[in-house]
């Protein structure tokens, strides 16, 4: 190959999605507590989500089913939502094998091969199901058609001229890494901008930052409504996240835990310390998140969560990581 060649990857594409849109609206309106970025859609949660729950009472939040019947209906990328129902049915109807769905976790992608079936053979659930669809949507078309809708667009063609011009698309995303604590994440999207098959989705509704795998295509986004924390807020949410190994006996006790389980009596000897004390001591690390607890007979015995440090230290250097950006 002559010096002077490059090897150019195939263009990422940039597009909004109605679709994208109504999946965010299906996460806020199912949580469990008001989000504070959002918190104008703090409506929608006490209006739609107790129906939300009852429809699927497992995970509501959860919604890539909904995404497989866009993607089953050629709508990903529609600005509205007017051909996504028109052809639910045909799209529930459809017995094609759900796509691969790596960004999901395997639990995730098995609840979303349970719901899909379900709506294929129960009526009265599609029905209900397309209703809880269209009801948050039909909250905020309004919204949509005023603002969200050109303000993605504008961000979308900002996005495309930055990539033309060498940016790198995560730098666009804001992060270091896609999803921190999934570092998989990493390796299909990057294999998906190498293929042409990656596609960068601008949200309105949209938080932090959005994936979806499909076969190897790959979709991407963010939010354009939230903006970068303050530098006191990643100082605060780091140090609070971190926390938990701040004081060296604490610490002791979860490497100890890491090279084998042990129970609280245990450590209590093996360290000279009272049982209220290590009580005191588990309780943080268990709060943390870098705890693991299992019932051995009569007694609990606990390990350390390799994914619990790995998860709080990933998202401690996201955070700081972005505070070196100019």
């Amino acid at each position: 190959m002559p010096a002077s060649s490059q090897v150019t990857r195939p263009p990422i594409r940039v597009a909004a999605s109605a679709p994208l849109e109504l999946m965010w609206l299906i996460h806020w309106s199912g949580a469990s507590h008001s989000h504070p970025d959002f918190a104008e859609l703090e409506q929608l949660r006490q209006r739609h989500g107790p129906e939300l729950s009852r429809v699927w009472a497992d995970h509501p939040q959860y919604a890539s089913e909904m995404l497989v019947l866009a993607h089953r209906s050629g709508t990903m990328l529609d600005l509205d939502l007017k051909r996504f129902f028109s052809r639910l049915d045909a799209s529930i109807d459809d017995t094609s094998p759900v796509p691969s769905l790596l960004s999901e976790s395997p639990a995730e992608r098995e609840l979303t091969g349970e719901r899909l079936a379900r709506l294929r053979s129960d009526p009265a659930l599609r029905k209900r199901y397309s209703d809880v669809l269209q009801a948050p949507w039909s909250d905020v078309q309004d919204d949509w058609e005023g603002a969200g809708r050109a303000a993605v667009a504008a961000e979308a063609q900002k996005w495309s001229r930055a990539l033309e011009s060498g940016t790198p698309y995560r730098q666009l995303l804001r992060v270091q890494h896609i999803w921190a604590p999934r570092p998989e994440t990493d390796t299909f999207a990057d294999a998906a901008e190498a293929e042409g098959n990656l596609v960068m989705t601008p949200s309105w509704f949209g938080g932090h930052i959005s994936v979806l795998e499909f076969d190897g295509l790959v979709y991407v986004g963010r939010g354009i409504q939230i903006g970068e924390p303050s530098l006191k807020q990643v100082a605060t949410e780091v140090s609070s996240s971190i926390k938990a190994l701040a004081d060296p006996t604490r610490l002791a006790i979860l490497l100890r835990l890491a090279r084998e389980p042990a129970s609280v009596t245990e450590i209590a000897r093996q360290f000279a310390l009272s049982q209220p004390t290590v009580s005191a001591h588990v309780q943080v690390l268990r709060e943390a998140g870098l705890l693991e607890e299992k019932t051995v007979g009569r007694s609990a015995q606990l390990s350390a969560s390799q994914d619990g440090l790995h998860r709080m230290f990933a998202h401690s250097e996201e955070l700081l990581i972005r505070a070196f950006r100019p």
